[in-house]
């Protein structure tokens, strides 16, 4: 695993990759589907369940997660991060956290219906986008600012492109194109749009807290 020091100041800094907030009010008593995904700064998976094997149920009681598919003892990692995080999402979602020791990935998708075409493009960018981006992001987290995002986006999709080919990485480039692009633009330009997305806006935990982007 990857030493806290590799990850900035290691304080808890999350960034969407896809969904965002949301507002809805929640009831005292809350089912959550996601997925908890934890991976190391090499893009490897060290602890949790792959996508295509369906989400885990997260029951909620009163803000708490006191139960998870039956087990009263949860076994998430960062719970009271991603208690945190899972009680204020309300559309299908892929968040990628960085906390000490390991960047944790949150799939959500129980409040609005997680359609057959996001449950698709969630799990090949999980597969594929996610682990080549961790592997270039971890190195250099330290050095990132959110101020300087066009610019982090250059390095990092030139640093994604140094990878190792892979056709469904090609194959999520199309569906980003697809979904989010409309006009044409070379494989390249996607990339940074899609980097865009994620890395203009990163959030530190206390400080959304702080400024109401997260309720609880």
């Amino acid at each position: 695993m990857v030493e806290t020091s590799s990850y900035g100041q290691g304080t808890l800094r999350y960034f969407f990759f896809h969904g965002n907030h949301g507002d809805v009010p929640l009831p005292r008593h809350l089912t959550v589907e996601a997925n908890v995904v934890v991976f190391n700064g090499k893009g490897e998976i060290l602890f949790g369940q792959n996508f295509d094997k369906g989400p885990s149920c997260y029951e909620f009681q009163g803000g708490f997660c006191r139960n998870a598919d039956g087990q009263v003892e949860d076994p998430l990692p960062a719970k009271s991060f991603v208690e945190k995080i899972m009680k204020n999402i309300s559309v299908p979602s892929l968040i990628l956290a960085e906390v000490p020791k390991a960047i944790l990935v949150l799939g959500r998708s129980d409040i609005r219906p997680c359609t057959a075409g996001d449950r698709e493009y969630l799990s090949v960018m999980m597969k594929t986008f996610v682990p080549r981006m961790l592997r270039v992001m971890a190195p250099t987290a330290s050095e990132y600012l959110p101020g300087d995002a066009h610019n982090v986006c250059v390095g990092v999709a030139d640093r994604m492109e140094m990878l190792e080919d892979d056709p469904d990485y090609h194959t999520f480039i199309a569906m980003y194109r697809g979904r989010y692009v409309q006009k044409p633009l070379p494989r390249r330009a996607v990339v940074e749009l899609c980097l865009l997305h994620v890395l203009k806006m990163p959030f530190e935990l206390n400080t959304s807290i702080k400024s109401s982007l997260i309720r609880y």
